[in-house]
Order: structure tokens, then sequence, then C-alpha cells
């Protein structure tokens, strides 16, 4: 069959590459220690997967931390866009990696940065990943039911489920547990993937988006000069 192609998501320090390294079952690609992205451009491995008789393979891309703090955001969502030249077939899932218990408003601004760069049409293939997750998948799903944050729960409806993974003492099953939910999300887009088509016009909306903020501040400075005068400051004696 055709490769899979998976796109990992996510803030600097929750765990990206860690769940790279569990799919792939091998020490793929660096982690980092927390603070800076060890991932500044795009990394991506190949592997094999044998399960139900069958063999199928699997490409997994890892991306820039969003919201990285050596980068600025432009430049940050230019790298992440960088997954396209990966994935010339289109991609079958993201994976949005958060490390559990922790939705902060960074992970919020990077969900919004993540679906202004690639789209809503991103959001069909996106499934959330909890990392250093010890509860069983009932647990993560009966949290997430009552005790999800108001930020989070925006989110829910329109993401393809939540996995709970403990990538550093469990991996084998963190494996499992992920391309269940990898099966499951195929499936259910019937084998539709996200396009580079997609990602390119999305990125030409913001950019758009961009461009008409930026004029309507300036005719805005323009118009408070125009109406105010220039600015002048009388130095007293």
């Amino acid at each position: 069959g055709r490769r899979r192609s998976v796109v990992l998501v996510g803030v600097t320090g929750d765990g990206k590459s860690s769940t790279g390294n569990t799919l792939c079952g091998s020490v793929a690609f660096s982690v980092s220690n927390g603070f800076k992205s060890e991932t500044q451009e795009c990394a991506h491995a190949d592997y094999m997967r044998t399960a139900g008789g069958g063999v199928s393979l699997w490409r997994i891309i890892d991306t820039v931390g969003l919201h990285d703090t050596d980068l600025s955001q432009k430049e940050v969502l230019d790298r992440f866009s960088l997954f396209a030249d990966r994935t010339p077939d289109g991609i079958d899932a993201f994976l949005f990696v958060v490390r559990w218990g922790r939705f902060k408003p960074e992970h919020d601004a990077a969900l919004a940065s993540f679906v202004s760069n690639c789209g809503e049409a991103a959001l069909h293939h996106t499934i959330l990943v909890f990392t250093n997750c010890k509860a069983s998948q009932e647990e993560v799903d009966r949290a997430l039911a009552e005790d999800a944050p108001s930020t989070l729960r925006v989110w829910l409806p329109q993401l393809q489920g939540a996995v709970g993974i403990d990538n550093d003492l469990h991996p084998d099953s963190a494996r499992e547990r992920l391309h269940e939910a990898l099966e499951r999300l195929c499936v259910a887009n019937a084998g539709v993937r996200y396009s580079n088509e997609a990602l390119q016009e999305a990125r030409r909306k913001a950019a758009q988006v961009e461009e008409a903020e930026r004029a309507a501040f300036q005719a805005a400075v323009a118009d408070w000069r125009r109406t105010e005068g220039p600015v002048t400051i009388v130095r007293e004696e």
C-alpha cells in the first residue's frame, strides 16, 4: 500500500520528538531540554510497521516548536510549513502534542497559529496527543469531559479524538495507542488526505489578512496624524 505521512505539531518541550521516536521504535529525532527546540527545521524518519499480518510504510515528520523562543512568529510558521516538502502526496494525520495536565495559553495560541497557517481543513486530520500521561484511555476521556479548561473545550469538538501516552515508561503501549488512533482516523477520512494545495491556500489567505491588517493600521496612523497634527514636546526651562 501507499506510504502514510504523519506530522508532529506542538510547542517546545512537550514531547513532540519523543512521540516521533516512540512511533518509529528508535531514536530518530533529537529531543529538546524543554527551553529551546532541537528541531530548528523539519526532520523526518521512515519506518515499516507489521500488524495484523500486513506491512505498512510510515513517514513521521517532526516540526519546529510553535512559539519557539529564538525565532519570530513568521520564521516559525515559515519553517513549520516546510513539512510540505517531505509529504508531496499529502498528510494522513497531524498529531498535536501536549503534556498531560497542561493546556496553557501558549497551547491555545499554538493551535490557533496552526489553524491560521494550515486552514480549518487540517483539523479534520488532527489528533490530540497527551504525553507523560499515566491515566488509562477511559480516565483521559473522563477528565476531558469533566475537567478540561474552557480554552481546550472549544477545540475538542474540532479535533479527531485524544490519546494519552507515556513515551518514557510505556513506549510499546504508547505506540499501539497511537497507531490505533491513526488507523481510526484514516478509516474515518476514507483515505482522504490533507493536501499541500490546502496548505498553500491557507497561507495565502493568512498573508492577505496580515496585509489588510497592516494597511488598516497604517491608514489609522495616517488619519490620526492628519487630525492630531505633529506631536510637539515642550521642554520647561
